[in-house]
């Protein structure tokens, strides 16, 4: 009786967290990382508080991961790594609230924009503390994009869309 009484709170927490993301093709998945590789290189933004960032994306291990780190500022750094899980693209991204949600691609419409939801997460304890629930990047051509991310705070939904310009050479 004990085991069922603990083990009913512990399935509702993994339902709560399970993934609302619709499974992308795989070879859409595929061409969708194809593209967002193109955004490697140093990009600047400034979020609606008017707080200056700096996003860098890098290709590693032979072209099978993509880093997005963020400069947040002094000894604020976020991170998140795309790679193919198979036949999906997952985002992990590592916060600084301290947990790691995972985000799936569920969404392109084939001319630059991608769309990410939940899928689940580590170092999270309750579908309502703080994290990214999803995320969308929007490539204006080649020196221009747009993120819009959404957070959950205390079970609140929280947006915000930040312009990003490539930064060249010489402002590097």
């Amino acid at each position: 009786m004990t085991s069922i009484r603990l083990a009913v709170p512990i399935l509702a927490f993994f339902v709560a967290f399970e993934s609302r993301a619709a499974p992308i093709a795989a070879v859409e998945a595929e061409m969708s990382f194809e593209t967002l590789k193109r955004l490697e290189g140093d990009w600047t933004g400034t979020a609606p508080s008017g707080r200056n960032i700096r996003v860098t994306y890098r290709s590693i291990a032979a072209g099978s991961t993509l880093v997005e780190t963020w400069a947040l500022g002094p000894g604020r750094v976020s991170m998140t790594v795309y790679h193919m899980d198979n036949d999906r693209l997952i985002a992990t991204h590592y916060c600084p609230l301290g947990n790691q949600p995972r985000l799936l691609l569920s969404g392109h419409d084939g001319r630059g924009s991608f769309e990410f939801s939940f899928l689940d997460a580590t170092g999270l304890t309750s579908a309502v503390e703080a994290h990214q629930d999803s995320f969308r990047i929007t490539m204006h051509g080649a020196d221009t994009f747009a993120r819009s991310e959404t957070y959950i705070e205390n079970g609140e939904r929280a947006s915000e869309i930040i312009q990003f310009q490539r930064v060249s050479g010489a402002d590097r």
